[in-house]
């Protein structure tokens, strides 16, 4: 068994600057459908898509993974069970990329105020 961990800190105003300086194009490559859908619905939006960017860089971290230019985030998705628990899902695509096998676990933290978003990751291997 392996467990790897990783965590990220987003500042909220680069993620609103980011969004605002690339609009649609950032969007589209960093989040999924349903997360722009849920993200944009919230009052404090922009505190909501950094803590799900934290949470995909935390996923990277865990992996030793360093992002591409231009990579696609997309299919590393923040959902939430019903009991409003975040998890990570991923497409097959990128399970591939990262090279994680179907069996392993991802447990995800995220937290987020007004200025800062935090999310943490620990990936079990067996």
């Amino acid at each position: 068994m392996k467990i790897l961990q990783g965590i990220d800190l987003v500042k909220v105003r680069r993620m609103e600057e980011m969004i605002a300086r690339s609009g649609n194009k950032f969007l589209q490559r960093v989040f999924s459908a349903a997360e722009q859908d849920y993200c944009g619905s919230k009052r404090m939006k922009f505190e909501h898509y950094a803590a799900r960017f934290a949470a995909k860089e935390a996923v990277l971290k865990a992996l030793k993974i360093r992002p591409k230019q231009g990579q696609r985030l997309s299919g590393i998705e923040v959902r939430r069970e019903a009991t409003g628990k975040p998890y990570i899902a991923l497409d097959a695509e990128s399970r591939k990329r990262l090279r994680l096998p179907a069996k392993s676990q991802v447990e995800l933290s995220v937290a987020h105020e007004r200025e800062y978003a935090i999310a943490t990751v620990v990936i079990v291997i067996p």
